[in-house]
């Protein structure tokens, strides 16, 4: 009888040797060995490597329960700190790999699908975002300028901290964060 091996272990498997070669070093041999599964089956079961980092990315992003953090309240500062919380934890989990796939989908363009997932919950703080700012809350600007002005000092930070390990950078303050990024936007203070 065939073992049966769950997907999440064979994502976990196929993220952490993506993380370890890249997308290019990474064979579908190595990812098989990874997953405790001939190469046969892995293929038949996802059909590409490229496949398989797509539906690990997108069972990876399901896990954060994104449509519960984007939820909005009407309190700007309780929404903005709900969704940098969940980016922070996911890149406290997750972070390696989510800086490897940025700079493989830059060489590999067949790895565009496998950020869809991703792509949508950026949309939706995007979403969220605009909301506030046709409420006047927040001054008019693109949604994704305000969402790589709300994320990208964390991404930054994150990146810093995951290259330069041995220079110790304490954790953001999530609040001062949100904080200082609604000091800078909002309509009318």
């Amino acid at each position: 009888m065939p073992k049966i091996i769950e997907d999440e272990q064979v994502y976990l498997a196929a993220l952490q040797t993506i993380m370890e070669r890249g997308y290019a070093g990474a064979t579908t041999k190595q990812l098989a060995e990874a997953a405790n599964m001939s190469e046969v089956t892995l293929f038949r079961k996802y059909g590409s490597k490229a496949e398989l980092i797509r539906q690990a990315i997108t069972a990876m992003a399901e896990q954060l329960e994104f449509e519960s953090v984007t939820r909005y309240t009407g309190d700007v500062g309780v929404d903005l700190l709900r969704v940098v919380e969940m980016y922070q934890g996911a890149a406290k989990d997750k972070g390696k790999f989510i800086y490897t796939i940025i700079m493989e989908v830059q060489r590999y363009p067949e790895l565009t699908a496998a950020i869809s997932t991703p792509l949508a919950m950026f949309n939706r703080i995007g979403h969220l975002l605009a909301r506030y700012q046709a409420e006047g809350v927040l001054r008019q600007e693109h949604p994704m300028h305000a969402l790589a002005g709300l994320l990208g000092p964390l991404i930054a930070t994150n990146m810093m901290r995951n290259v330069v390990q041995d220079v110790p950078f304490p954790p953001p303050d999530l609040g001062n964060h949100v904080a200082a990024f609604l000091n800078g936007r909002y309509l009318s203070q």
